[in-house]
């Protein structure tokens, strides 16, 4: 069974609330809406402050990156900001929080012509605990392991990197990668970080050893966006077509343990992002139009 919610601007980013009944997305009128996943009813809108870039929405809060630079963390139920830091120097381009927005992670250049980037880690308090250099040509993705413990980002020069969230130790390079990743998801209980990008491939990496552990190939196109299920059974796996963006694309349904797809539907241009309902039984997907895609998952 399929269905959709109705949006009043495009959406770009999709996460369900911790107990499935809200699905909230991320909308190209710089505001958030929660729906009823149930009845696709609109039952919160969220308002950034103007100029307010780089959102990142997890299942536990919403980032922003004010005009000023600050770094903002917003409430889901009052709507307002709860926290703010504000960082002397460096301009975030991309942001990633943990999930007890207790710090935040930057992509950083130290100047607009560099074609170096780095990851900047700044506690709740806006003290800076360290920047490490993260590779040539900018970032793809940026994730922040679910206990807070690491950092991961992937860069376009097809490296990745982990550091230590505390001090900024370098626990892997990862240089074995052929091409960029555009997405890097924490299984919910840490254990694996899925990574995929252009070469249509998901690389499920072991977050003890950082060795490559599984590969799951099947993807007809290029891959944009990754989300795990809440027990870590199952990864949805969303795509781009390298043609034209408008060309209909396949969002998949992994097991994570067989490597093997046991769901896959169509959706109508590129995948911006995917979620899993914490029960399992929706798959959701947005391609920044001004609907959700949503399928149910059965067996």
């Amino acid at each position: 069974m399929a269905r959709q919610i109705s949006s009043d601007a495009g959406v770009t980013t999709l996460v369900f609330s911790a107990d499935g009944v809200l699905l909230r997305g991320l909308c190209q009128d710089a505001k958030l809406r929660a729906w009823d996943t149930a009845t696709g009813a609109l039952r919160q809108t969220v308002s950034f402050d103007e100029g307010d870039s780089a959102p990142a929405l997890t299942a536990t809060g919403l980032v922003t990156v004010g005009k000023d630079g600050a770094l903002k963390s917003w409430d889901f139920a009052s709507g307002k900001v709860a926290r703010k830091v504000a960082p002397e120097g460096l301009r975030a381009r991309r942001v990633a929080a943990s999930p007890d927005a207790n710090f935040f992670a930057a992509n950083v250049k130290q100047t607009d012509l560099a074609s170096e980037t780095a990851v900047r880690v700044l506690d709740s308090g806006g003290k800076q605990r360290f920047v490490v250099p993260s590779g040539l040509g900018g970032l793809g993705a940026l994730a922040v392991s679910p206990d807070g413990s690491t950092v991961v980002a992937a860069s376009y020069d097809a490296d990745m990197r982990a550091w230590n969230a505390r001090n900024g130790e370098l626990l892997r390079l990862i240089n074995e990668l052929p091409v960029a990743m555009f997405d890097l998801k924490f299984s919910p209980d840490g254990k694996w970080l899925a990574a995929a990008g252009v070469d249509r491939t998901v690389y499920l990496y072991d977050t003890k050893t950082w060795r490559q552990a599984r590969k799951l190939v099947g993807q007809p196109e290029m891959i944009s966006a990754l989300a795990f299920s809440q027990d870590g059974k199952l990864l949805a796996s969303g795509g781009f077509s390298e043609i034209t963006m408008k060309k209909p694309v396949k969002v998949l349904i992994w097991d994570v343990n067989t490597g093997k797809p046991v769901h896959t539907f169509d959706a109508p241009q590129r995948v911006s992002s995917v979620a899993i309902s914490p029960d399992s039984k929706w798959a959701a997907a947005s391609t920044g139009g001004k609907s959700i895609d949503l399928w149910a998952l059965h067996g």
